[in-house]
């Protein structure tokens, strides 16, 4: 019981230990000392304030400081940026009926599917366009839309 009680004592007092720290400022310092080690002291801690009070105003000078943190109310608008056969896609697939807003990054993707012969993507987003109503047209239609559209404009 005693070696267990021994144990326990010396790794909390090891834990304690090894997990404490100190750091010493120079503001916590009390210079008590002679007067040789005093001015040297004295020096060290003018050449640390003058270095503190350099660094703030370097950085106040340039405009950058912490502020506080604020929350964002809205994101900004970010228009994509399109080659021109993209936008020439996305235009030609909203001409012929199919409502593309907010959908352009996935249509543009599916585009390029059709140019490597994957008509399984096309069909999905075809009858996925169908029922969340963005064209009046049927998913067979949608899909033929789709793919010549794609062979036109984007696949090269």
């Amino acid at each position: 019981m005693r070696k267990l009680a021994l144990c326990l004592t010396t790794i909390t007092c090891t834990a304690l230990t090894a997990c404490g720290g100190a750091t010493v400022d120079s503001d916590d310092v009390e210079v008590t000392e002679t007067t040789e080690t005093a001015t040297s002291t004295t020096a060290e801690t003018s050449t640390t304030a003058s270095a503190e009070t350099a660094a703030p105003a370097s950085s106040a000078s340039n405009g950058a400081g912490d502020e506080p943190a604020r929350e964002v109310d809205s994101v900004p608008h970010q228009a994509p940026a399109y080659s021109p056969e993209e936008q020439a896609f996305l235009d030609h697939l909203s001409q012929n009926g199919v409502n593309v807003d907010g959908l352009e990054d996935q249509l543009t993707a599916t585009g390029f599917t059709v140019c490597d012969n994957d008509t399984i993507t096309r069909d999905a987003v075809a009858g996925q366009l169908v029922e969340q109503r963005r064209t009046d047209m049927d998913a067979a239609a949608v899909a033929t839309l789709i793919g010549d559209t794609a062979r036109a404009n984007l696949c090269g």
